[in-house]
């Protein structure tokens, strides 16, 4: 595994991609807070296989152009976490129930990740790395400022 750096690094999972198209509110204040957090002291990514399901979703309710905007904002905030052959095998030997989750795991642990960013948090609780919500990072990041 990657040895961490100064800042720290979070994936960002969204493990129920219906949601992102559907529930514009709820991931627009979940990213806010994520976004704003990363702006100061952390790396964001997003596991690779996550960004083509979000294209597929997206451009199946909205359209090329608008997947093509929304991934490429997406993009300018955080990194992609490449998806690979060991990351998959890894994944496969996790004991998570969604092989989707277990290979954002797989990413992130790879990447050298210190947590998971996720609207489902409970997806990931046999997970290596603790699931934070998006506002959980904001309000630790809070408290370690106090």
């Amino acid at each position: 595994m990657p040895a961490k750096s100064q800042n720290a690094e979070y994936a960002v999972t969204p493990d129920s991609n219906e949601s992102i198209v559907r529930d514009k509110g709820m991931l627009r204040q979940s990213a806010a807070a994520a976004v704003s957090e990363w702006r100061r002291s952390v790396e964001g990514f997003v596991a690779g296989h996550t960004v083509t399901t979000m294209a597929y979703l997206i451009q199946r309710e909205k359209g090329r152009k608008k997947a093509h905007e929304a991934l490429a904002h997406l993009l300018s905030k955080l990194k992609v976490a490449p998806t690979t052959d060991a990351g998959v095998r890894l994944a496969l030997a996790m004991n998570l129930d969604d092989i989707e989750d277990a290979v954002c795991v797989a990413s992130a642990l790879e990447t050298g990740c210190d947590a998971i960013i996720t609207r489902n948090p409970q997806h990931f609780r046999k997970a290596e790395l603790p699931a934070l919500l998006p506002e959980a990072l904001v309000a630790a990041d809070g408290e370690d400022a106090g």
